[in-house]
């Protein structure tokens, strides 16, 4: 009988620290879609749009995983912590080679992330975390395909400024 209490409070520190990864992990991406939207904001406002608005889905998923730690009781102390800024030095894209070189390192950041994401869920035996893991990983996959469709529409065009 001893042995419940262990199991369960085991099975919550996994739910805890699955959860604070995924958040951790949310809040690097939206320090890094909010500094790749302005970096690309003297270069191309189209861009900068679309990576200010990947942005904004970051914002909604750490809401969204906010409101699952709480709706299952746990403490958010490590998550209530800010945003992360990094030392990374920032850079305004000034040139086509830059862009497409900055597009393709967001596109392998982006499946880094959906792939990140998969590992949580497959690491996670708590019934109550899959729908909202499945849920993430969704739009990952959505937001890989957007960055892959656009770097491709990005690169056609470049091809075909050289024909020209």
């Amino acid at each position: 009988m001893p042995e419940i209490p262990t199991k369960i409070a085991r099975l919550v520190l996994v739910l805890d620290e699955l959860l604070t990864l995924a958040e951790a992990h949310e809040r690097a991406e939206l320090t890094r879609y909010r500094r790749l939207a302005f970096s690309f904001l003297p270069y191309d406002t189209a861009i900068s749009r679309l990576m200010a608005s990947l942005g904004i889905q970051c914002e909604m998923r750490i809401d969204e995983l906010r409101r699952v730690s709480h709706q299952l009781g746990l403490t958010d102390s490590a998550m209530a912590q800010g945003s992360s800024s990094s030392a990374i030095p920032h850079a305004f894209v000034s040139d086509p080679a830059m862009a497409q070189d900055t597009l393709r390192q967001a596109v392998q950041d982006a499946d880094y992330s959906l792939r990140f994401h998969k590992h949580l869920r497959e690491a996670s035996a708590i019934p109550s975390l899959f729908p909202v893991m499945t849920a993430i990983i969704k739009q990952k996959q959505a937001e890989h395909a957007v960055l892959e469709s656009f770097l491709a529409t990005r690169d056609d065009a470049e091809r075909e400024g050289m024909r020209a």
